[in-house]
């Protein structure tokens, strides 16, 4: 049992320790009178940044394109993503449009 346990522990830890840092700028697009609203949420900062550790830099472009995904429509008009994989930048932007209601 000592064995499997250590196993887990060293696979978990060897596991983290090539996980890189995924950074990624969001840039958000408040519809017209919606600007409270849209960057209530962070604290009117627009743009932010949001860091991940992630084992490589294809799984961090996967995480920067989920977070481009507009999710309350008709409070944003566009969101744009930039993302950089252990400070070095992808050259990658993912962004999203929505209609204004």
């Amino acid at each position: 049992m000592k064995k499997i346990t250590l196993f887990v522990a060293a696979s978990l830890f060897a596991h983290m320790a090539f996980a890189g840092d995924c950074t990624i700028t969001v840039d958000r697009k408040a519809c017209p009178g919606k600007e409270v609203d849209a960057l209530k949420p962070y604290n009117g900062k627009n743009p932010t940044d949001e860091s991940k550790k992630l084992d490589s830099a294809d799984a961090c472009e996967k995480f920067a394109e989920k977070s481009a995904k507009i999710v309350r429509k008709g409070t944003l008009s566009e969101k744009k993503v930039t993302v950089k994989f252990d400070g070095k930048d992808l050259g990658k932007t993912f962004d999203e449009k929505s209609e204004c209601k």
